[in-house]
């Protein structure tokens, strides 16, 4: 069966977008205690103790096979079963082991390779021998998409005092019918039935219309789960009768009606049958005498996936009218947010060299003051003529972020509201959450200065191992000979003013400060996070390994969680500089405050794919918001007071 199956909006789809909540089954009683404790090996910010919240909507993430959750419950218990759900897990499946203890030293594994179906969001129960311990371990062993492992809720159980349904083991698919019938149709045909889109429906009119599925071989079923075209509108009347040979039927249900409140699946139960058709057939409904079902699958409970929350109760009903409310609600924001993402909003600034700067020179070098002056255009006081800008509009409709190249930056150019000289003549970068996308790579956006050798030179392509970009001293020699430089210093000296303060746990408050970026790839990703119960901010560097598709993060000050350890931590206002350098495959990175010891961090790049040819290199500077969850018009700001570089060129030979 398609793995999409599930994806179709479902009534239990419905509660869990609602409350948030993984269903623990009916009346679902848990005698074991909850851990006291739960610690992680790592993780991305998405913390261990996410998992014991009650909540699908949050987890733990960390990436790399491994990594561990580690529960402590303060005493011994007997276990026989873990109960997991996982992030995207109707979409991937998610490796693991189990492993318990009594003492936190020596460990037992209880559970060897497990693996999730790939086919829920629900709780999935995987059971064991029962063991005595205090501690479990959940080691992660990626999923079936990549090497993250994200669990979204961790439930340890003994099934003999503990709910336990053989609905939270894995599930059969759901069978596929070789063909369908119907007795007649107005041009929806019956084949809508199984497409797994509520949209779609097979329509016929009047009482005694069937519909007929043939499965290829005689099977069991107990159970039909329906959805019906206005659903919450209507209630729909039908029977279902069953076969073996196609001559030959009978009633498994009679006198079905529909509940005339959901849109979502609705499942109806019989005895036991054995049978090759099964046949529904309608009787009209409340309304009318048309039959109009969305879709129609026959079950066993016994294999199937039968999730309490298709038998339709008031609480079903008062989800799925909250839902549908919300989901209004929430569609209106969207409408907005599509509008903003295609950067309709600030003020149009006419560009200084609207008419004639298409020149084939570089820029002369400007004349700068020795510290940024108040009342200067930005590029009055930093050297610009060898950066373009990122803006996140988009004025001239084109479907893209508006740049600003270097002949516009060195000749005056600046923006109100997102980049322009501070009173204290600093030069300030601001972007929203709202904002167009600079490339289908990414869906963040920024106010943000992309390196350009070049310097204005327009007979020099932006792209390419050229005289735009650079290269490291490891590279090839033909490429460093063709590079504009080899190995590279950036300087920078700031104060974050602002950071976003909604969105989600995993990112809110954090963007991007510097980079070095590749054709495809970044050796560096620096970055500034505040959260906003938070008085200070850490500031951390991710650096991608292009051999393995991983990123591996570095700390400066605190770490990727945005919370300071013992406190430490850089706050809004306060200034402080980085240097990221590049000497071959050696990347130092330091951070400087007054007062302050400096943090440094140096990568051996030896390994992570930068060393070969067909790779160029540009320094990047600004702000580039690392949120798109949170409200379209929250921001981040930081205020530059030094931005300089430099590169080498091919030592003689």
């Amino acid at each position: 069966m398609n793995k999409n199956y599930f994806k179709t909006l479902l009534a239990s789809s419905i509660v869990i977008a609602l409350t948030g909540c993984v269903s623990t089954g009916d009346n679902a009683t848990i005698q074991t205690p909850k851990p006291t404790s739960v610690v992680a090996s790592s993780h991305d910010g998405n913390s261990p103790e996410m998992v014991l919240d009650g909540d699908a909507k949050t987890r733990w993430s960390a990436n790399g096979v491994g990594e561990t959750m580690t529960f402590d419950y303060g005493q011994t218990v007997a276990f026989d079963a873990v109960k997991l759900s996982f992030h995207k897990g109707d979409k991937r499946t998610t490796k693991f082991d189990i492993e318990t203890s009594l003492d936190g030293s020596s460990w037992t594994k209880v559970i060897t390779d497990g693996e999730s179906t790939g086919k829920s969001l629900d709780l999935e129960r995987f059971d064991f021998a029962e063991t005595q311990a205090r501690y479990i371990r959940y080691v992660g062993k990626g999923n079936s998409s990549s090497a993250w492992n994200s669990v979204t809720e961790f439930i340890g159980v003994n099934c003999k005092s503990d709910y336990c349904s053989d609905q939270e083991l894995p599930r059969v698919d759901i069978l596929t019918p070789v063909a369908i019938e119907s007795s007649s149709h107005d041009g929806n045909g019956p084949e809508r039935l199984f497409d797994q889109d509520i949209k779609t429906r097979w329509s016929s009119n009047g009482v005694g219309e069937t519909a007929t599925y043939d499965y290829g071989s005689v099977n069991q079923f107990d159970a039909v789960r329906l959805a019906f075209h206005k659903g919450n509108a209507r209630s729909t009347l039908f029977d279902i009768e069953v076969s073996v040979d196609g001559n030959t039927w009978s009633k498994a249900l009679e006198g079905g009606m529909s509940s005339g409140a959901v849109n979502g699946y609705e499942r109806f139960e019989f005895a036991p049958v054995e049978a090759r058709y099964v046949r529904y057939v309608g009787n009209g409904n409340s309304k009318s005498s048309w039959n109009s079902v969305t879709e129609f699958a026959a079950l066993n409970c016994k294999i199937n996936a039968c999730p309490t929350n298709h038998i339709i109760t008031e609480d079903v009903i008062a989800a799925e009218k909250a839902a549908e409310e919300k989901r209004k609600a929430t569609a209106k924001v969207d409408d907005k947010r599509k509008d903003l993402r295609k950067g309709n909003f600030g003020a149009v600034v006419a560009l200084p060299c609207a008419t004639s700067c298409d020149w084939d020179v570089p820029l002369a070098e400007p004349k700068l003051p020795s510290t940024p002056q108040a009342g200067n255009k930005p590029g009055e006081n930093f050297d610009l003529t060898s950066w373009y800008i990122s803006m996140p509009f988009d004025h001239d409709k084109n479907g893209k972020p508006d740049n600003v190249y270097e002949w516009d930056l060195a000749n005056g150019y600046e923006h109100p509201e997102l980049f322009y000289t501070a009173d204290d003549g600093g030069l300030v970068f601001k972007t929203f959450i709202k904002g167009a996308r600079t490339s289908k790579n990414t869906k963040f956006a920024r106010t943000e200065m992309r390196e350009m050798l070049r310097q204005g030179d327009k007979s020099i392509d932006t792209k390419g191992v050229n005289k735009n970009n650079w290269v490291f001293s490891s590279a090839p020699i033909e490429d460093q000979k063709a590079a504009g430089g080899v190995d590279g210093v950036l300087e920078a000296t700031l104060k974050v003013d602002h950071t976003t303060t909604t969105g989600e746990l995993n990112e809110v408050g954090r963007f991007i400060i510097g980079q070095i970026h590749d054709k495809d790839d970044e050796p560096i990703r620096l970055y500034y996070r505040k959260l906003p119960n938070q008085d200070k901010g850490t500031v951390y560097f991710a650096h991608e390994n292009t051999n393995k598709g991983t990123d591996n993060y570095y700390n400066l000050v605190g770490d990727m969680t945005g919370v300071p350890k013992d406190g430490e931590g850089i706050a809004l206002g306060e200034t402080f500089s980085y240097r990221i350098q590049v000497v071959g495959n050696e990347m130092t990175v330091t951070l400087m405050r007054e007062g302050k010891p400096d943090a440094v961090q140096v990568v051996d790049m030896s390994d992570s794919g930068y060393d070969v040819g067909g790779k160029y290199m540009y320094f990047k500077a600004g702000v580039y918001n690392q949120n798109i969850t949170g409200d379209p018009d929250d921001y981040v700001q930081a205020t530059f007071y030094k931005l300089k570089k430099s590169h080498g060129k091919l030592a003689a030979k």
